[in-house]
């Protein structure tokens, strides 16, 4: 039985920096992320990643202060359509995060 890996890194693309974005906690975000699914072989499992191209306030209200290229890690939440995509499909997640290491990330759509 093969492994399947989710991971995901940010490459962030966004530089937010406007007074009611700084006035927040540093660490809050809550943000759009936008990538490609790409699948891998890598020796005997298959690596199924997400390379996100854009980073994006979740909506109007939402803080998503990210510098350029800072970089995110975080492990994706298992999820069956993400292994069954073909490569190449657009994904949509939402990432929150409190700024004291508490994460959630979830799929918000995945297609073709």
């Amino acid at each position: 039985m093969k492994t399947i890996t989710y991971a995901a890194t940010i490459c962030a693309l966004l530089i937010a920096g406007t007074a009611t974005q700084n006035a927040y906690a540093a660490g809050e975000k809550d943000c759009l992320l936008e990538g490609k699914v790409v699948h891998k072989a890598m020796g005997e499992q298959d690596a199924t990643m997400v390379k996100i191209h854009s980073v994006s306030r979740y909506d109007d209200t939402s803080r998503c202060s990210v510098r350029r290229n800072q970089k995110v890690e975080f492990k994706l939440p298992s999820d069956t359509r993400l292994k069954d995509a073909p490569s190449g499909s657009d994904v949509q997640y939402r990432f929150q995060s409190d700024g004291e290491g508490n994460d959630s990330v979830e799929l918000i759509s995945i297609g073709a």
